[in-house]
């Protein structure tokens, strides 16, 4: 929680939680993705391995999009071509500023719409509930 006050008190929205051996391991609340040269690659310590960080990889799997989950530096999530964080409440969530520069375009990059576009959209991931008239409240 300190992490995420010092980043309030430098004008930051949010902050990137290291984990131990100074590694990338999550934010408060979300998990961390990114792309670089056509694959993706989240931290595998000090995460919580929850249901939405599992689902970007059910997703890329059936895309055959390649998915790691390994040590991540402060380096590699500045040089990423593109980042999003995956939480239950808000799901799939582009990161297009990293500590005010831009990532990539500085626009939601190719993959995180795709992902998004995957699970809100493709029947194979979502499911219709039809409200009727005689539903009972």
């Amino acid at each position: 929680m300190t992490a995420l006050f010092e980043g309030y008190d430098a004008g930051a929205e949010t902050v990137v939680i290291k984990g131990t051996g100074s590694h990338i391991a999550e934010g408060p609340g979300f998990n961390i993705f990114i792309a670089k040269s056509g694959e993706l690659y989240t931290p595998d310590r000090g995460v919580l391995h929850g249901i939405t960080r599992q689902m970007i990889f059910d997703l890329a799997a059936s895309t055959d999009l390649s998915v790691h989950a390994c040590d991540m530096s402060e380096a590699q999530l500045r040089d990423a071509d593109e980042i999003f964080i995956t939480s239950t409440a808000g799901e799939i969530i582009p990161v297009t500023t990293l500590n005010g520069v831009s990532i990539g375009d500085g626009k939601p990059g190719r993959f995180t719409r795709e992902l998004f576009n995957a699970y809100w959209h493709d029947p194979a991931w979502t499911l219709s509930v039809a409200y009727g008239s005689s539903a009972q409240t």
